[in-house]
C-alpha cells in the first residue's frame, strides 16, 4: 500500500494523503478518495470502491488526454477494450509481436494506432462522435419512414400533408 502526502511541490492540496493507485499498470495514478484502508491478519491492504467506474474515468481521461499515449497507457486501454494482442493486432493489421513490442516502448506507437485504440474505446462505452452520429441517422430514419402521406384532392389537384405517424 502507497500512500503519500500532497505538499507545495506537489499541486498543494493541503496535506492531503493520497493513494497511489499501481493495480492498473500506469505509474501516474492518485486517487484523492474512493478507497478504504483494510486491516487483517496478514497486513493492511486498500479496497477501492466502484473499480470498473475508476478504470472507466482513468480510460476516458487517457483517450482525451492531447499528448500521444505512452507504451503503458497503450497497453491500459486494450486490456479494458479485452482485446489480446493477437485480436487488437488483427484489428489495425499488425502481429500480435508490434503490438507487444509498442506496449513495451520498444518501438514507438503510430498515430494511427494511437488514434484507433482511442475511437474503439470511446466507440465500446458508446460515446464516439461515430456512435452519436450513427444514432442520430438512426433516429432521422425512423422518422423518415414513420411518415404518413395524406392526400387531399382539390380543385386544383392532390396536395399532400405529410404528418408523423
Amino acid at each position: 500500500m502507497q500512500e503519500r502526502e500532497v505538499t507545495s511541490g506537489d499541486h498543494h492540496m493541503g496535506g492531503l494523503i493520497m493513494y497511489h493507485y499501481t493495480a492498473c499498470g500506469l505509474d501516474n495514478i492518485y486517487l484523492k478518495n474512493g478507497y478504504q484502508k483494510n486491516s487483517s491478519p496478514s497486513g493492511e491492504g486498500i479496497s477501492i470502491h466502484d473499480m470498473d467506474g475508476l478504470h472507466m474515468a482513468i480510460a476516458k481521461g487517457l483517450v482525451n488526454m492531447e499528448a500521444p499515449l505512452q507504451a503503458k497507457e497503450f497497453r491500459f486501454l486494450r486490456i479494458e477494450l479485452d482485446l489480446s494482442q493477437k485480436a487488437l493486432g488483427s484489428l489495425l493489421d499488425k502481429s500480435d509481436q508490434i503490438i507487444a513490442m509498442w506496449e513495451k516502448g520498444t518501438q514507438p506507437i503510430p498515430v494511427l494506432a494511437d488514434k484507433a485504440i482511442r475511437d474503439l474505446y470511446m466507440e465500446s462505452i458508446g460515446e464516439s462522435a461515430v456512435t452519436g452520429i450513427l444514432n442520430k441517422l438512426a433516429e432521422l430514419d425512423r422518422k423518415y419512414h414513420e411518415l404518413v402521406l395524406n392526400l387531399v384532392e382539390t380543385g386544383e389537384g392532390w396536395d399532400v400533408e405529410i404528418q408523423a405517424a
